[in-house]
């Protein structure tokens, strides 16, 4: 049961990551890049749009170290065994490594912690994809604007 309860809550994480990045996203493209685009140029834009979407990352790192801390104390979905010492900072490195899929041997879940930092890293793998391919089409779009100004 408690499995089954940890991809529930792995699912609802990965709703509400998809969703802060695409609402992200979409006020990068519809708001901060045209707002940049009249001020700055082409370089200070990009810096702009970047800094944005990682702003997005860390909030979706930082709701998944919420949900590690939540599952684990009061629910006992599992642990986190190894260099790990229980404090919001050590779940939000857990958070952070398994988003980016950086891995770190001196830590890993246990129980149904590993349902969810498996999740995570899915969700993280297509966000940071997600980000890099949405900066290269308005990158593509800045510059063709350059070259026709």
């Amino acid at each position: 049961m408690i499995n089954f309860l940890a991809w529930l809550l792995a699912g609802v994480l990965i709703i509400v990551t998809i969703s802060i990045h695409y609402e992200a996203m979409l006020l990068v493209s519809d708001h901060l890049v045209p707002w940049a685009t009249r001020r700055f140029q082409g370089r200070r834009v990009i810096a702009i749009a970047v800094t944005a979407l990682m702003l997005s990352h860390i909030l979706e790192v930082w709701i998944f170290a919420a949900a590690y801390l939540f599952a684990a104390q009061p629910f006992g979905f599992g642990s986190v065994a190894g260099d790990f010492d229980g404090s919001f900072n050590s779940y939000l490195y857990f958070s952070a490594v398994n988003y980016t899929s950086l891995g770190d041997n001196m830590m890993h879940p246990r129980g149904a912690l590993r349902d969810i930092a498996a999740a995570e890293t899915l969700a993280g793998m297509l966000m940071i994809g997600w980000s890099a391919s949405f900066t290269y089409l308005k990158m593509e779009q800045i510059w063709q604007g350059h070259r026709r100004g």
